[in-house]
Parts: structure tokens; sequence; C-alpha cells
């Protein structure tokens, strides 16, 4: 859900090829080292992750687009693999910020799922962090992938915060106490990926899905918490 974020990122996903391979930024960019050199591999892995997936960004196109040499990227981060993984934190730092804020849901399960909701909207102005959750999807097949350990860690902890509020809602006389809390975390986390993927696919131009699909994701999150809180609401 990812999930994710406070996502301040602006990079464009459009890139442009070297000869070598490489991708740069195109003109009007302030030259390197005006801005800290790891903010800005980092901005451009998340661009580039996002644009091509795991497996086709090189750390020789990241920092062409961040124009630094290869030599002084592995100098912020020691693998394609560590840079991955600051990249995946990043988006659920800044997803956490997003949903969070200064809030403290506590034991109101319905204004979390109202944040939640929230989220995947704020979610849709941030398309390359959308592609960077959905890339990490063939990480459940490969416990060597190293986003296994990430994706695992980040679905059991979406499903249990969820899943915990509801718990503290019954407690608190605002949850019908029938109601499946673990089944509707569940529910809720699989819908919001389900939902990224289809309009991932639906907002690529030139797609079938552009014109079969359509580009909803936000009403449909939405008219699904607001059955819930009719289902299971108290008051």
């Amino acid at each position: 859900m990812s999930s994710t974020p406070a996502h301040p990122h602006t990079a464009s996903l459009a890139t442009t090829s070297t000869a070598s391979g490489g991708r740069w930024r195109g003109p009007g960019r302030p030259p390197a080292g005006s801005e800290d050199k790891r903010e800005r591999i980092l901005n451009e892995a998340v661009a580039l992750f996002g644009a091509h997936g795991y497996a086709g960004t090189s750390l020789a196109d990241i920092a062409a687009a961040a124009e630094i040499s290869k030599a002084g990227l592995l100098h912020h981060f020691s693998s394609k693999e560590a840079l991955f993984a600051q990249v995946l934190e990043r988006r659920d730092r800044e997803d956490r910020a997003s949903l969070l804020g200064d809030e403290q849901f506590n034991d109101d399960p319905w204004r979390l799922l109202d944040a939640f909701a929230a989220l995947v909207e704020h979610n849709t102005r941030h398309r390359e962090l959308v592609a960077i959750y959905t890339a990490t999807t063939p990480a459940v097949l490969a416990a060597d992938h190293p986003a296994h350990t990430w994706l695992a860690s980040h679905l059991a902890e979406s499903i249990a915060q969820i899943e915990d509020t509801l718990e503290r809602g019954k407690a608190a006389g605002t949850v019908r106490p029938e109601a499946p809390s673990r089944l509707i975390a569940r529910s809720v986390v699989a819908l919001s990926d389900g939902l990224q993927i289809q309009w991932l696919c639906a907002t690529t131009p030139g797609t079938a899905a552009e014109v079969n699909v359509g580009t909803g994701m936000v009403d449909e999150m939405r008219l699904y918490v607001d059955d819930l809180k009719r289902r299971w609401r108290i008051g």
C-alpha cells in the first residue's frame, strides 16, 4: 500500500537514453553538486525503478541520471540492492507520514480507514511511487529478491495496524463485536494493492487497459470503506 506517500518527489518519469545505454534528465536541471548527492541519487532511483522496474534499471542508469560517476554512487550506496532497499524505506516512511501525520488513531478504526482512503487518493498524484511498490511484486516468489523481506514486513505491518485498531474499536464500543477484524484488514490491503495495479495499467498511454479498465482507484476504495462502516460501525 502499499503502499507510499508525503511524497514530495517531482521528478518526471521521462528519460533520455545515452549512447552507452544510460539515462539522464532533460535540459534545464541544476548541475550536479548543487544539491545533496545522496538525495539526488535517491530521487533518480525512484524515477527509474518506477519506470523500468528493478531488473530493468542498472546502477549505471541511475548514476547517469544523477550526473555522478558509478563509483561516486557506490560511495553512498554499496550495491543496487542497498539502494533499492533505501528507495523502499523512503516510500514507506513517506506513506506513513501521509497516512498518519500527527494523528493517533488509537481505538478509532474508522478514522484510520478514512486516512487509508485519503492515502490512495494522494498516491494518484505520485505515480512513480505507486510503480515502485508494484515493481516489488515479483519478490513474493523469490526469497533472495532484495525486496522480499521488505514486502513481507510491509504487508504484515499494514494488516496488523488495521486489525489491531479494529480490535481496539470493539473494546471502545465503536465496532460490532462480531466484525471479522483480520479478514477486513486483509481485504482492505488486498483491494488497495489490486487497484494500484489496475490504475497503473489504465494510466499507461496506448494500452488496452487504458480503455477497458478505466482510471478509477479512489472511488472504489472509498466505496469499500463506506460499506465497511455501514456493516460494522456502532454509533
